[in-house]
């Protein structure tokens, strides 16, 4: 009886740590999001993600950069729920750790997101262009990076107000670039959870800085013309009335 409850609290205080290294994962992916001008820290984050999210960012990845444009509907409520399963897993930190606040505000968010389509866009979309922007920065003034925030800005900025104007095209854009990013780091981790791997993943990566960048670059330049190929009107046609034309 006492193993099974010392068991139990074990597999409870992992749990707990995978949660808490994944929770500090995003959050310092939004302080710095200029990863990929990191990547030993990346990998480090990265080797804290469980194996089975490994596996739930490569199938959705795969499934936004091949046709992201014509689930996109589908593609921002899951989005949206896993935003606020984060916001909800980080506020219940403060109310006892309950699962049920984290599903809750996901579900919550979710809900809203999907009659606010339009909105959500615009949000994804400067998230997508902030991503761009800050890393482009790094990449072009390493010697300014702790400014990287000036780049993020302008590209959310830039990526938000374009979605009212080219809204199917930056559905197209997010869900590439999005996408590409859950297939990369996604497979990444799988990689390192291979045993005997990891050292030699670890090495690669971190001593060719643009391996990632180049990977993350062919995947989404691969889904946008995929996608550009199977949906002409995205390049084609400005829709200046945003969703309510699909």
């Amino acid at each position: 009886m006492t193993t099974s409850i010392l068991l139990a609290q074990a597999e409870t205080q992992t749990q707990n740590a995978e949660n808490a290294g994944i929770l500090e994962l995003i959050s310092s992916f939004f302080r710095r999001m200029d990863v990929l001008a990191r990547p030993n820290e990346l990998l480090d984050g990265l080797a804290q993600v469980p194996l089975i999210m490994a596996g739930v960012l490569v199938i959705v990845g795969l499934l936004c950069v091949l046709n992201g444009y014509r689930w996109h509907r589908w593609v921002v409520a899951i989005l949206a729920f896993m935003g606020g399963l984060v916001l909800g897993s980080m506020l219940s930190g403060q109310m006892g750790k309950s699962a049920v606040i984290a599903v809750a505000l996901g579900a919550l968010c979710a809900i809203i997101a999907t009659p606010l389509l339009k909105v959500a866009v615009a949000i994804f979309g400067g998230m997508t262009g902030a991503f761009i922007g800050a890393n482009l920065w790094t990449a072009f003034y390493a010697e300014q990076a702790d400014f990287h925030w000036a780049g993020a800005a302008m590209g959310f900025i830039l990526m938000a107000m374009a979605s009212f104007l080219l809204f199917r095209l930056v559905i197209v854009v997010f869900t590439s670039i999005g996408g590409a990013a859950m297939l990369i780091f996604g497979g990444i981790t799988l990689l390192l959870h291979v045993e005997g791997w990891e050292p030699a993943i670890r090495e690669t990566l971190s001593n060719h800085n643009l391996v990632i960048p180049m990977l993350l670059t062919v995947a989404a330049v691969g889904g946008f013309v995929l996608q550009s190929s199977w949906h002409p009107e995205t390049l084609a046609k400005v829709n200046r009335n945003g969703p309510d034309n699909q």
